[in-house]
């Protein structure tokens, strides 16, 4: 890791790649990932928080590479009984993770609403590209509004998408669900794709604490149709999980092959 401050050199080559940290949501986002890598449950990240993690090995095979591999989920809020959702709990879950795996580069999948005028279909899979935004920061005071936008580069490492199958597009942000008038004019603006919970949070840690991101994410309902989004992401979120985790296992068996 380094020093706080410093950009990540995020253009290295996957050989500099060795230890992969994973941020979800949801555990219905990643719980079948960790299962699939048989990672091993490794309790709280912190002793007072929801926070857990599982890590692990994924052995590289013959003439290939072993790598080093840690999953957390924000957990379940211990109050309300579901998961804690949201840019606060998965930053901090984030960090936790940071200084207690030390991950090269450090990945925030799972699903997202998408924009049909972008392209945008159910099952569809993105990474992060041009910059992420926060739709829902509205700060009108000089320099504290460019701060709430954010506009942190997200920087698309070709290859990886490549092994991801997946296209790029422009993530935005927020802490709620169902997007107010205000924000549908921002989404058009940005020309946003997805459309989610955290991101670009990750990604400002990411910045400061100076280790590759990358956002994965894969649609589970579509902002732009006149179907409520709740229903659709109730609908469709198991069979789009599966989805994200079948590309996850494409990206990992691809940082396995050695250059």
């Amino acid at each position: 890791m380094t020093t706080t401050g410093t950009r990540p050199d995020i253009e290295g080559t996957k050989a500099e790649v060795q230890r992969i940290g994973f941020i979800f949501a949801m555990r219905a986002e990643g719980e079948g990932l960790v299962k699939r890598l048989g990672l091993k449950a490794q309790g709280r990240l912190d002793p007072d928080l929801p926070a857990v993690w599982f890590s692990g090995r994924v052995e590289g095979g013959s003439g290939g590479r072993n790598l080093e591999i840690a999953i957390a989920f924000a957990g379940e809020d211990p109050y309300h009984g579901c998961d804690r959702i949201g840019t606060l709990p998965a930053t901090l879950a984030a960090y936790l993770l940071c200084r207690r795996f030390r991950p090269d580069l450090l990945v925030n999948a799972g699903t997202c609403g998408g924009f049909q005028r972008e392209g945008a279909s159910i099952g569809a899979v993105y990474v992060g590209g041009g910059d992420f935004l926060f739709h829902d920061r509205r700060i009108p005071l000089p320099k504290f509004d460019a701060f709430g936008i954010g506009r942190i580069p997200a920087i698309v490492d070709e290859a990886m998408r490549m092994a991801l199958g997946a296209e790029s597009g422009v993530i935005s942000t927020g802490d709620s669900f169902e997007p107010t008038a205000e924000e549908q004019k921002f989404f058009e603006r940005e020309r946003v794709t997805c459309k989610e919970m955290e991101a670009a949070s990750i990604a400002s840690l990411s910045r400061d604490l100076g280790i590759r991101f990358l956002a994965v994410k894969a649609v589970t309902d579509l902002v732009d149709h006149p179907e409520p989004e709740k229903s659709a992401f109730a609908r469709n979120l198991n069979r789009v999980s599966e989805i994200l985790e079948e590309r996850l296992i494409k990206l990992l068996e691809w940082m396995k092959v050695r250059e």
